[in-house]
């Protein structure tokens, strides 16, 4: 029986065979908003169910920091990160406890950096890109169509949805369209390591992981040295920005910018792909739902608030409290972790009317799935909301036509982005 000793939210198993843990998530909301949670293979944290706590967090960074994790792992996953960075230090001639990414960073340091690639994701700045998506996506969907009327089925995760989002982020670093699926191919290879499909015959986790990363951290790394090499401040794209980019007076060093493009290649294609796949499934297993926005395409950017509060692709992260303070009676002691659970606060009843019903009209959705508030919310937040309307519109017209095949392969990597591996359609018969 389900109760608050009994429940797990950290078994990748249990995501991937039976999906979110709503019900586990509903209790702790009910029951125990902030939880101590401790279970084998895990250092104990703070469970935060709740919108308004995970968002009270997000907000106070000065409270909660940043720099010491991000993520809750398995001593094994943390002593492949410690390797990782461990490695990449001697490579690149800097301490191993130099922040590995812009999540990683406190104020002033985080503020700076992000304010050198803000230009690049203001609503201005995306807006000016919606001709050139939608006239992407209209292509990708041609082909799409394409391979579903030759070989009676595709792939939404694989040969749809991953389209859009390479190609946003590739352009937005400059990196050659023909490099587009050796990048797509290394980042999957990267956040999947675990999974069996993404290995080679004979390689274990480590290997693939190793075997990846170090491809796509050889390519970035060429990207970086060649654009360090011309930067004269007039380019536009981030990497330029960040080569020509100063924080009080300094340029960067060359494994803050690698960093800095690495981890914007690696959120910015999976996130976006992954709600981008869980919104189509959303819409073909509510048909009332997608008749609705066909009939009304003025409804695309609720639907687009909805799809992401209702998939909510990124699980948690986690801060580090840097003061003893109390949230709801519970004190929360200086150095002890804090983790904040996006998918249940956006199942938050005290927020949402009926959080467990798909509604394309809903209104004043205060939806959470970029990170809550404050500083860290995620900087390509209008980006992916661009490219998730540009998706939708250009697919609309076929959805009506389609039905699923099977239910999704789905995984988690790391507790920290649900990961839609494949989801297979057809015509309707």
């Amino acid at each position: 029986m389900l109760s608050l000793d009994t429940l797990d939210i950290t078994d990748e198993q249990l995501y991937t065979d039976r999906g979110y843990p709503y019900q586990e998530w509903d209790l702790l909301r009910r029951e125990a908003p902030v939880f101590w949670y401790e279970r084998p293979g895990f250092e104990p944290f703070w469970v935060l169910t709740k919108h308004e706590d995970i968002a009270w967090v997000s907000r106070n960074t000065k409270l909660f920091s940043s720099a010491q994790r991000v993520t809750v792992d398995t001593a094994e996953a943390v002593e492949m990160l410690e390797a990782e960075l461990e490695q990449r230090a001697q490579m690149f001639a800097h301490s191993p406890t130099d922040p590995p990414a812009l999540s990683y960073m406190d104020s002033p340091r985080h503020r700076h950096l992000r304010q050198l690639m803000a230009p690049c994701f203001t609503p201005k700045a995306v807006s000016a890109l919606e001709q050139r998506f939608a006239s992407l996506a209209a292509s990708y969907v041609e082909e799409f169509t394409g391979r579903l009327d030759q070989d009676g089925s595709a792939d939404v995760a694989r040969h749809l949805s991953a389209r859009l989002p390479v190609a946003a982020i590739c352009e937005l670093v400059g990196a050659p369209v023909e490099d587009w699926d050796s990048i797509f191919n290394w980042t999957e290879g990267t956040t999947a390591a675990a999974d069996p499909e993404y290995r080679l015959e004979g390689e274990d986790a480590e290997a693939a992981f190793r075997r990846n990363i170090t491809a796509l951290n050889g390519y970035v790394a060429g990207l970086v040295q060649q654009r360090m090499a011309a930067a004269d401040g007039t380019g536009t794209d981030v990497l330029s920005r960040l080569a020509a980019g100063r924080i009080d007076g300094r340029p960067l060093a060359f494994h803050e910018i690698l960093y800095t493009v690495f981890n914007l290649i690696v959120a910015g294609i999976g996130t976006t792909r992954n709600a981008t796949t869980g919104g189509i499934q959303a819409l073909l297993n509510h048909p009332e739902q997608l008749r609705r926005l066909a009939g009304d395409p003025s409804l695309l950017d609720s639907a687009v608030e909805e799809i992401l509060r209702w998939t909510t692709i990124a699980l948690h992260f986690v801060r580090t409290c840097t003061k003893d303070t109390e949230i709801r009676g519970r004190r929360i002691r200086k150095g002890e972790t804090v983790a904040l659970w996006y998918p249940s606060g956006n199942r938050d009843e005290d927020v949402f009317d009926h959080p467990y019903r798909f509604d394309i009209t809903r209104e004043n959705n205060a939806q959470i799935a970029f990170g809550g508030h404050g500083e860290h919310v995620c900087l390509g937040s209008h980006l992916a909301r661009l490219e998730l309307r540009a998706v939708l519109r250009a697919v609309l017209p076929l959805l009506s036509e389609l039905e699923l095949v099977r239910d999704p392969d789905s995984s988690v990597l790391h507790l920290q982005v649900a990961e839609i591996k494949r989801l297979v359609v057809r015509r309707k018969k």
